[in-house]
This record gives structure tokens, C-alpha cells and sequence, in this order.
């Protein structure tokens, strides 16, 4: 349980438990209620993808299709467009569509992500490639069974047409799991460090080392063992944290790190490094203790006195620091 929810971000199959939660609701409920239930939920994942994750999870966008699609005719016209007892299979096949454009042209999704702004992580063809395969296989079998081509028992009606559309997507998301289990199992995720550093006038702010006074470093530096992709996400909440962003003059909320280098040391204890700066515009916002501006030159001339992450970093933060200078 602890690892499904470390990694609850990379099981893309989540997406499909709005739609799962509607197939086995509609034989529960009234279908047009649930429905609208359903779509209820698939909307409320959308928005807290794109309003807090500022990405877009494709099942949740093809359930929000192909649900509200069917609530919307069942809605305005009845039974008109969807027959009793044919809701599962329309929205099955509706599904299905979905899965099959986004096999065919994957391209379609991230240009349409890329045009609202939102992130492009995962490309969920493994999923959609299954359900596209066996939705289809189901769908021709159903068709099979209406025009009498194969015998069929009426007893059998409620397992083929209704439980087999559920067990799809349920199959879906247990091999979803059980792929990420695998692989944080056989690759499990390297921690690793991450550095602050403030730049200002084509200067850098640094403090001394909390273990060894007479060296200078980073202010602000923590260990991460979360994914690299969350690495921005760390750095903001770090900053969050220092006391100088509550006593700061200027306000920092529009302030944000960036990354600009990732490397990995060597020597007895090897590390992967990722360092951010924090690019400011006055010197006195940064009351810590001691701290102080130092130029890069300043850094190079006496190198015994800062630290050794440092000097890697001297040369890109030189560079950075001036950029910055120039063009703020």
C-alpha cells in the first residue's frame, strides 16, 4: 500500500476508476443519475489535473468524453440514440474510439496539451494499446452473439455484455501496478541533493557550512529522495520554509528557483547534485545569519574557503549570475 501511494503518481490507469465506478454503478442506480455522477467525477479529475498538477491524465479526458457523451443523449433524447440494455456496449465502443485515435496519432494529445500549456508525462499506449485490442475483440464477439452467428445462452447475456467492459479496465489497472511495483523494485529511486543558491548584481548570496564554519556554501541545501520530476516542486517548498521568505522586503511568491546544472560528485561518497538559483533584486533581502554576496572571481581566488560543490558549480554560476545582471 505505502509503495502504491509513493508512486500513485505514475499509475496513468487511475484515470480509468471514473469509468469503472460508472459501468458497475449504472446496473446499480438509474443509469442517467449515475451518469451524471460519473461524469461528476471524471470533471473534478480533470480540473485538479490541470489547475493543481498542470497536466491532463488521457483516460480521465477519454472517460469525461465518452461518459458525458452518453449522459448528454440520455439527458435530451431518452432512449432514442441509446436502447435499453445497449449503455455499456455505446459507451464501451465510445471508449474504444478514444483509445484507438490516441494509438494511431498519439501526436493529437501532446499538441493539445501543449497548446493549453500543460505538462506531457506519461504516453499511455501500453494502456490504451490493451484496451483498444480487446474492447475490439469484445465488440466483434457482442455483434457476433446479436445476429445469432455463434450459439449464445441467455444466461450468459449479463457476464458477456456487462462484466466484461469492467474486467477490461480492471485488467488495465492491475498491470499498471504491478508494472510500477516491478520497477521500483528492480530500480529504485536514487536520492539525491539539492542546492539553493541566491544570485543578485551578478553575485552570489552563500553562508558559512553548518558543519564547518570557515567554509562558505549554499544557504539553503537538502537531501531529496523523491523522483526527479518533483525536484521543482522540492526546491519551492524548501524555499518555503526559510525564514528570510517571511521577513523578506520584497514579496518572493512570484520569486521561483530554477535549475540550472545537475551533476554528480565524485569521490568516497558519490552524489547526484541538482543546484537552483534564486534570482533576487536587492542585496538586503536575505537576513540570514552571517551570510554574505560574493562575486565569482572572489570564489576562485581563495577556493580553500568555499566548498567543493561550490567550486563544480563556480563557472555555470558565473555565467548564470551575468545573464541575469544583463537582462534582468
Amino acid at each position: 500500500m505505502n509503495l502504491l501511494l509513493k508512486y500513485k503518481d505514475k499509475i496513468v490507469s487511475f484515470g480509468l476508476l471514473p469509468t469503472i465506478i460508472t459501468l458497475i454503478g449504472i446496473h446499480i442506480f438509474p443509469t442517467t443519475t449515475m451518469l451524471g455522477i460519473g461524469l461528476g467525477i471524471s470533471l473534478a479529475g480533470v480540473l485538479y489535473d490541470v489547475l493543481r498538477l498542470k497536466a491532463l491524465n488521457f483516460f480521465l479526458l477519454q472517460g469525461t468524453i465518452g461518459i458525458g457523451t452518453c449522459f448528454l443523449l440520455r439527458l435530451f433524447t431518452g432512449y432514442k440514440y441509446i436502447p435499453h440494455n445497449s449503455l455499456t456496449p455505446t459507451l464501451e465502443f465510445m471508449l474504444l474510439v478514444c483509445a484507438f485515435i490516441h494509438v494511431t496519432a498519439p501526436e493529437l494529445y501532446r499538441n493539445f496539451l501543449r497548446k493549453f500549456h500543460l505538462n506531457f508525462t506519461f504516453s499511455y499506449l501500453l494502456e490504451a494499446k490493451l484496451i483498444v485490442v480487446l474492447s475490439s475483440i469484445h465488440l466483434i464477439v457482442l455483434f457476433a452473439l446479436q445476429h445469432e452467428l455463434i450459439p449464445f445462452s441467455p444466461e450468459h447475456n449479463f457476464g458477456v455484455i456487462y462484466l466484461i467492459p469492467t474486467l477490461i479496465y480492471l485488467l488495465c489497472l492491475f498491470i499498471n501496478i504491478v508494472g510500477i511495483q516491478i520497477a521500483a523494485t528492480q530500480s529504485p529511486q536514487e536520492p539525491h541533493i539539492i542546492r539553493i543558491i541566491p544570485i543578485c548584481n551578478g553575485k552570489i548570496y552563500l553562508t558559512p557550512h553548518t558543519a564547518q564554519p570557515s567554509i562558505w556554501d549554499a544557504p539553503i541545501q537538502s537531501l531529496f529522495e523523491g523522483p526527479l520530476r518533483k525536484s521543482q516542486q522540492h526546491a519551492k517548498h524548501l524555499l518555503k520554509q526559510q525564514p528570510f521568505c517571511k521577513k523578506a522586503k520584497a514579496p518572493h511568491k512570484k520569486i521561483h528557483p530554477r535549475l540550472i546544472l545537475s551533476y554528480r560528485t565524485q569521490g568516497s561518497l558519490p552524489a547526484f547534485i541538482q543546484l537552483y538559483i534564486l534570482p533576487v533584486s536587492q542585496e538586503n533581502e536575505f537576513p540570514f545569519s552571517g551570510g554574505q554576496f560574493f562575486t565569482c572571481e572572489d570564489i576562485k581566488k581563495s577556493s580553500t574557503c568555499f566548498s567543493q560543490e561550490l567550486m563544480i558549480e563556480c563557472e555555470r554560476l558565473q555565467l548564470v549570475a551575468q545573464v541575469w545582471k544583463e537582462f534582468e
